[in-house]
């Protein structure tokens, strides 16, 4: 299958599952109001009874900002665990929805809301254990490129080699981004051959996600750098189009977090295309093919 194809099929099948992108949605959001609900309390005991709270809204204030600070400083010393914990949660309950997704997609016919979840949980445990395999090579990625950086601090730290520094430390992070996204390939094709072979042996599923992919990196690269690149865009897009939204009066607010979700909702659409194209590369792969029997008739034939 050819890439427009893979696309045409799994942009068709997003779409057609779009129910979970509520789902999603809502997770986003709930998790969202947790980590914003102690912010939100700090901002009510210090602001609820201040004129400074009309001020706010129309400018920044800076020295406000360091006296905030002061005041709450245990408190928001705090929020980055409360914050690791959501960001842990979120992560784990993706690894769920990943579940489902791949049922889904695997089996268009039956797409719903039971077969998601109960996709979701057969596969939670082994794609739990995905995860965990793709977290420490993730982290030995981050450990290369500090590595990097210190051997580069040490080589020019006596020269002036600004512009060749420059260079070495773009491709030090250009390096750390193709690691974690080779890395995130073999976790997203690991689960793929789970759920549709429904393997149990994690490190199996791995190992031929690693050969699928070695076997077909540029087909398999490519529609992952497409997909990508369709992300990107609608962030940029959004990015140019808020520039034009106005921050008064409040109802151009409103205006701004409508764009907000709908950003949230197209960045949820392109993981679901992610996982819709991986379906359908590696169903496409691993199909048995089959010879026509060709059989001479001699009817008629003298």
């Amino acid at each position: 299958m050819n890439i427009k194809g893979i696309f045409s099929i799994s942009v068709w099948n997003t779409f057609k599952n779009f129910k979970f992108v509520i789902l999603f949605w809502f997770t986003n959001a709930a998790l969202a109001f947790l980590i914003s609900i102690p912010i939100y309390a700090l901002f009510i005991d210090n602001l609820q009874h201040s004129i400074l709270s009309d001020k706010l809204a129309i400018e920044f204030d800076y020295l406000w900002f360091i006296q905030f600070m002061s005041i709450y400083k245990n408190t928001i010393d705090h929020l980055p665990l409360l914050t690791y914990a959501v960001v842990g949660i979120y992560i784990i309950i993706q690894a769920f929805f990943v579940g489902g997704l791949i049922s889904v997609f695997n089996n268009v016919g039956k797409n719903h809301v039971s077969d998601f979840f109960y996709g979701g949980v057969k596969y939670f445990v082994r794609f739990i254990k995905v995860l965990v395999v793709s977290l420490f090579f993730i982290v030995i990625a981050f450990m290369i490129n500090n590595l990097i950086g210190d051997l580069f601090e040490y080589l020019f730290r006596d020269k002036d080699y600004q512009l060749t520094d420059f260079i070495l430390r773009s491709l030090r992070y250009l390096l750390l981004i193709l690691l974690i996204g080779i890395t995130v390939i073999i976790s997203d094709y690991s689960k793929v051959i789970i759920g549709i072979k429904d393997n149990n042996n994690v490190f199996k599923s791995i190992y031929e996600a690693v050969i699928t992919i070695k076997n077909n990196f540029i087909l398999i690269f490519i529609v992952f750098l497409i997909t990508s690149i369709f992300g990107a865009v609608g962030a940029i897009i959004y990015n140019i189009v808020e520039i034009f939204v106005p921050s008064e009066p409040y109802p151009f607010l409103i205006l701004s977090f409508i764009l907000q979700q709908l950003l949230i909702i197209f960045r949820l659409l392109i993981r679901m295309l992610f996982v819709a194209t991986e379906v359908i590369i590696y169903n496409d792969l691993s199909a048995d093919y089959t010879e026509a029997e060709v059989n001479e008739s001699k009817v008629g034939v003298k």
